[in-house]
């Protein structure tokens, strides 16, 4: 009886060699894309981390200029036996503070309002903390950029496990069914 065709596209070989193709395809996009994405995601991760690590330190950073100002207010609302070494530590802490906030518009301020000017601590800190607050805002909603980044990739990793697992069963149908052609 001569072979047909369509005989020769239903051989056997051909249902393995397609099958093998499958899980073939299936297993490069296992391993490769989805590998990418999941590199990407975890570069992503990582800088989450690291942000919300600053955040966190930036937190720190806001309740220790609020100790700082309890403590000068505590130590100036009691005469000390030397207070031009309190008076020094006083001015050398507000210095630091307005440059470690960029709050330079209090400069003049301070060098006309010498002494232990309690205004004067008390605005230094509220803007510095008000500084940091603004640097936790920003950080943070940089982090919600960071994840709105992450989740077309694990949607993307989402999608190519489904087509890998339809490629990988088809693949094994396709290898199985060599058998019922034989029959």
């Amino acid at each position: 009886m001569p072979r047909t065709h369509l005989d020769r596209l239903l051989a056997p070989w051909v249902f393995v060699l397609t099958g093998i193709v499958f899980n073939i395809l299936s297993a490069v996009i296992t391993h490769y894309f989805i590998g990418l994405n999941n590199e990407a995601i975890n570069i992503i991760d990582r800088e989450i981390d690291r942000k919300q690590v600053l955040i966190d330190s930036l937190w720190q950073s806001r309740v220790e200029v609020e100790r700082k100002q309890e403590f000068f207010i505590l130590l100036f609302a009691q005469p000390g036996d030397k207070p031009t070494a309190s008076e020094t530590f006083y001015q050398d802490y507000l210095q630091e503070t307005i440059a470690t906030y960029d709050l330079a518009a209090f400069e003049p301020r301070t060098d006309r309002d010498r002494g232990n000017q309690p205004g004067l601590l008390l605005d230094i800190s509220a803007a510095a903390q008000s500084a940091i607050v603004e640097s936790i805002n920003s950080t943070y909603f940089e982090t919600l950029e960071l994840q709105e980044a992450r989740m077309p990739l694990e949607n993307d990793n989402s999608r190519l496990f489904s087509i890998a697992i339809f490629l990988q069963v088809v693949g094994l149908i396709l290898v199985l069914a060599r058998d019922l052609r034989r029959s």
